[in-house]
């Protein structure tokens, strides 16, 4: 546990030491440059594509150059935005409270959503390969679940959630985390895990339009109830005029409509967002006690 606890550590230290650069010493109230940090739903080679019209937006409405930065740790997301170094951050919805909860400084610009008007909401399935023995979540009683990631809402909380609700408990199957969504459903399909946790708008059109699975490969044993989207978040650090001009800018142009682009890194673009709307994932926590959630 030490040793996992160190290599934590020293991945995010250097991850910290990587966007800080040249931007140590700089006022956090007002840097010369802003980071915006991101962690892909899946691993996609074009992330800094699907981003580029969102960051040119960010650089005209702040006057400050934006450097995208792609992160595959929560924790690493997380202490970037406490140590001052990323000031915008698209988090999860799990990633976000804990971020907020316990101090990292931060506040929600505006929650993703799909389409304009649409409710900012998805849902979380737990697969398994098709004409798997392995039905309902009682059935996956000495089995091979494979979760996103300690820190992953969809990926992670809620599946866990349906577990002890079923009276399943950490002790009664191995945990095994394969670090993106798409990877646990690839894990699915290769024989590593016997189910895994995943976010429906992947499993249902991301992967198969890409041709990385086929759904009839696999079945469903689960799905949650609607689970909110996901924030883009801003540092507390920045002083609140900066902050005030880019929620105005993440809501009126940070779309796909406004952009003149398909999509925003996959989402239609943001909406008008509080904290108080997290309280359904704070809930969540508190009634399952996992370790991520402090319990």
């Amino acid at each position: 546990m030490r040793r996992a606890r160190a290599l934590l550590a020293l991945l995010v230290a250097t991850v910290l030491a990587a966007v800080a650069g040249c931007g140590a010493g700089a006022d956090p109230a007002d840097p010369p440059r802003l980071v915006l940090g991101v962690i892909p739903y899946e691993n996609s080679q074009s992330v800094t594509d699907d981003w580029k019209p969102f960051v040119a937006m960010l650089e005209k409405a702040s006057g400050k150059p934006v450097e995208l930065k792609v992160l595959t740790d929560y924790a690493a997301l997380i202490e970037g935005q406490r140590a001052g170094v990323i000031q915008l951050a698209v988090y999860g919805s799990l990633s976000y409270v804990l971020a907020h909860d316990t101090g990292a400084g931060v506040e929600p610009l505006g929650v993703e959503i799909m389409r304009k008007g649409a409710k900012p909401e998805y849902r979380s399935y737990l697969v398994t390969k098709a004409g798997s023995p392995i039905r309902s979540l009682g059935d996956l009683r000495g089995k091979r679940v494979c979760f996103v990631d300690p820190n992953s809402t969809s990926g992670y909380l809620y599946p866990v959630a349906a577990l002890l609700a079923e009276g399943i408990g950490s002790g009664d199957y191995t945990a095994r985390y394969a670090g993106g969504h798409d990877a646990t459903v690839l894990g699915v399909r290769d024989g590593d895990c016997d189910a895994g946790a995943v976010q429906d708008r992947l499993f249902d059109e991301a992967l198969p339009s890409e041709g990385r699975i086929a759904q009839k490969d696999f079945q469903k044993i689960w799905t949650s109830g609607p689970i909110v989207n996901g924030p883009l978040a801003v540092s507390t650090k920045l002083n609140p005029g900066l902050r005030k001009t880019l929620a105005d800018a993440v809501i009126s142009e940070g779309n796909a409509d406004a952009l003149g682009v398909p999509d925003v890194a996959g989402v239609w673009g943001f909406a008008p967002v509080s904290d108080s709307l997290y309280d359904s994932v704070r809930e969540a926590c508190a009634a399952t006690k996992v370790k991520v959630c402090g319990g």
